[in-house]
């Protein structure tokens, strides 16, 4: 039902009547699709590399053989090797289909597809059995050694070589582009004649160049050439995680001159990433510049021309508000790692492998950090949160790491957190002391939880307010969570997406006199700024609304809001009861969370005042049996009981790419055993009012995520999804009657109410989510 590679698990269902339920991706050997494939060559991008199509799909024995001992063998059209597993396009006979197979990594010991070379050197008479089977022995003991006690062993290097070799690499690249491609037989010696004859004519045009704009090769050839012949990593630079202080190690108008981007400091070097690692007209001025060796590593040119503009452009537009004083800005880089080598922990891996000189300058440079400044710090906080805000965050995680490791920070974004920035370790105690000062906090304590805000408009140019919360956590560390407060706006009813019935039901409910209705649902699943939503539409001169919140996180004009202070004895309850005295027509409190609180709210909407409210339940009826539970008179609250909303927000598919397909059979059946499950609904009848109001031209339509630069990963910003129970005469007797919530619910759904997963799944239909969006806000 859910299959997502490289996720620890994925959900299924043993038959169509059966519960969905999910397993650890380690127990499942492998995944096969029930309907073969028909491999269709993606002919440009095999172009682009310098294929055909006829280069591509032959068949090919394979075997894989398991950690529990056992094997899996047979035939395979080509093959996709990925960190999380492997996928195999399984065939038999001469069929021109192939069956999809993916076995997790966890489970492979080894894999090998092809014929094997040594079965192929004695079918060719090259060798002997015997000494394939020798030769097969010795390497099973070489590859339990690391790859430098295999040149010394073999007396081609020492350790002392092996350190000497790897500093004239970095300094000296004596390699030429025009010998890696000959003896990667890319280029015949009649081209490289050709192109060198060209470039002693125009000594500013550089080789690479020249055989590309000659057709000898493609970019991507001449790259692929120079990471396998030399060993130099290719990087992924539009994802790469680039350690922001690294950037001002050089000016972004040599970046841009130069093509030049530096990633991070391994010891006495800096990694740079340039499209051709051989041309090395910058490496002396930079070595000059930064008093650093240069480690070159490939990118493409394109992207890395886009990411150098980005990164340059975001500290010009930073360092205008620090009065052009530092460019520190670079720290509001934090794009997440996606494939490749996209973060500097695993491009350091890859040139350190296996190498101690290496390996222990990268423990010194981690030792050895800078001294923190105040001023550096505190235009570090400024920044941070001015991105924040910039990116649409509503949280800010400061996590603090033990020892040597970094100081992590997050940003929540539509509800996911994403890593925005590693600090070193010397920022740790400094940027906590430094919020907690922002914050009026005390500074000196370190073994209790404290809680205060910061009103941002005194210490940076934003007028925002954040909520604060200092947590202590193991190894006497503390880590803050930062919840930035303002900026937001009431939205009209008609803009949350509600159906057409809830929308009608609820305009109905909200201009009752008097009564009481509560939003319910998780935290940070959008009850607040539906109930402002709310107040908003109800928000006239000839009405009175009183609030009660903790904290105020939406502000509007005409409504007299109160920020509660438990601390002082300003509570919900004691705020209401003040309320009643002012004269009030409607009343806002901010959370039911005490019986106190919920029976002076339920007093209130009996006396002729509109009372809202929200609480942290699950659905709407089972609001109704918490409420009870706290000790309601069941009388009382049946009749004060307007209505329930119950709400989840889910992530929205990105309307810029998002694609669509012709949904099948199977799809309309699986979707519509998840809607009926557990209720009396027709499914036939279902299924006619889906054609009827989803259904186009093409039949019913399912959408998916693409992915592209306006969206993350194929999703842009969230959607309310919603369950509305109306107080009916029926609901009110159950409510008196104490009644489960089981029987509220199907009472409540003879009624009309739809539940979360019936809102979720006609979001489906109607291309606001996909299936996996709406399970996640709906199971």
């Amino acid at each position: 039902m859910r299959f997502e590679p490289g996720t620890d698990s994925l959900d299924i269902q043993l038959s169509r009547q059966a519960a969905v339920q999910t397993e650890n991706m380690d127990r499942i050997l492998s995944i096969k699709l029930t309907q073969p494939l028909r491999l269709v060559p993606d002919e440009a991008m095999l172009d682009a590399v310098g294929a055909k199509a006829h280069h591509v799909g032959h068949e090919n024995l394979f075997i894989v053989r398991l950690r529990s001992g056992s094997k899996m063998s047979g035939t395979t059209r080509g093959f996709v090797k990925e960190k999380y597993g492997l996928f195999l396009f399984l065939v038999e006979d001469d069929s021109p289909l192939a069956t999809g197979c993916f076995i997790p990594q966890q489970q492979i010991a080894d894999v090998n597809i092809g014929p094997l070379l040594g079965e192929t050197m004695i079918a060719n008479n090259l060798a002997s059995r015997e000494a394939v089977t020798t030769a097969l022995h010795e390497q099973t003991q070489l590859r339990k050694r690391p790859i430098g006690s295999y040149l010394t062993h073999g007396g081609i290097i020492t350790p002392k070589d092996l350190t000497d070799a790897l500093n004239e690499q970095q300094n000296h690249p004596n390699v030429r582009l025009g010998d890696v491609l000959l003896k990667a037989g890319l280029i015949a010696p009649r081209q490289l004649k050709e192109a060198l004859a060209i470039q002693a004519a125009h000594r500013e045009r550089r080789l690479g160049d020249i055989l590309v704009d000659m057709g000898a090769v493609t970019l991507r050839q001449v790259q692929v050439a120079l990471s396998e012949k030399l060993g130099i990593p290719f990087i992924n630079v539009r994802e790469f995680k680039v350690d922001p202080l690294t950037l001002e190690a050089i000016d972004g108008s040599f970046a841009t001159r130069h093509q030049v981007l530096p990633l991070f400091q391994m010891g006495e070097s800096l990694v740079v990433a340039v499209a051709n690692p051989l041309e090395t007209d910058f490496a002396q001025d930079l070595r000059f510049t930064t008093g650093l060796a240069i480690v070159s590593v490939i990118a493409d040119p394109d992207d890395l021309k886009t990411r150098i503009t980005k990164l340059y452009s975001i500290i010009g537009r930073s360092s205008d508000l620090d009065g052009g004083t530092s460019n520190l800005t670079a720290l509001v880089n934090a794009d997440s790692a996606k494939a490749d080598l996209t973060n500097v922990e695993d491009l350091a891996s890859q040139l350190t492998r296996e190498t101690p000189l290496a390996a222990s300058m990268m423990a010194r440079s981690r030792e050895n950090d800078p001294r923190v400044s105040e001023n550096t710090l505190v235009r570090l906080i400024n920044k941070i949160i001015v991105e924040a805000h910039a990116q649409g965050a509503s949280d800010i995680h400061i996590e603090s790491n033990p020892g040597s490791f970094a100081t992590r920070i997050r940003f929540r974004k539509d509800g996911d957190l994403e890593d925005y920035l590693n600090l070193p370790p010397a920022y740790r105690a400094s940027l906590v002391s430094r919020v907690k000062v922002m914050a009026d906090l005390d500074i000196a304590e370190h073994r209790r939880p404290q809680d205060g805000k910061i009103t941002f408009g005194r210490f940076g140019p934003l007028d925002i307010e954040l909520r604060v919360a200092v947590i202590p956590t193991a190894n006497n560390l503390e880590d803050v969570v930062l919840r930035i407060l303002g900026g937001m706006q009431p939205l009209p009813l008609t803009e949350l997406q509600f159906s057409v019935r809830d929308l009608a039901e609820l305009s109905k409910m909200i201009v009752r006199s008097y009564g009481m209705i509560l939003v319910c649902g998780p935290t940070g699943s959008g009850k607040t700024t539906t109930l402002h939503s709310i107040l908003h539409h109800i928000n006239t001169p000839d009405i009175k609304i009183w609030t009660a919140e903790d904290p105020i996180e939406i502000t509007q004009p005409g409504l007299r809001q109160v920020q509660v202070q438990p601390k002082i004895g300003w509570t919900f309850a004691a705020a209401m009861r003040e309320f009643l005295r002012a004269d009030p027509d409607v009343i806002m409190v901010g959370e039911m969370r005490d019986a106190e609180t919920t029976k002076v709210g339920i007093e209130a909407s009996l006396t002729g005042h509109l009372v809202f409210s929200t609480l942290h339940t699950n659905s709407a009826a089972e609001t109704v049996v918490r409420l009870l539970d706290l000790g309601m008179d069941p009388f009382n609250f049946a009749d004060a009981l307007i209505g329930i909303l119950a709400q989840r927000l889910a992530v929205k598919l990105c309307l810029m790419c998002k694609r669509s397909h012709k949904a099948t059979e199977f799809e309309c059946s699986e979707i519509l055993a998840e809607y009926c499950n557990d209720t009396k609904l027709d499914p036939s009848a279902v299924l006619s009012s889906w054609r009827a109001n989803f259904g186009g031209d093409d039949g019913l339509q399912l959408f998916e995520a693409v992915g592209c630069e306006a969206c993350h990963n194929g999703y842009k910003g969230r959607v309310g999804v919603y369950e509305l129970l109306v107080s009916t005469p029926h609901i009110k007797d159950l409510v008196r009657e104490g009644a489960a919530v089981p029987k509220l619910a199907a009472a409540a759904m003879e009624g009309g109410m739809r539940l979360l997963k019936h809102d979720a799944i006609d979001k489906v239909w109607r291309g606001i989510l996909d299936r996996h969006s709406a399970r996640a806000v709906s199971a």
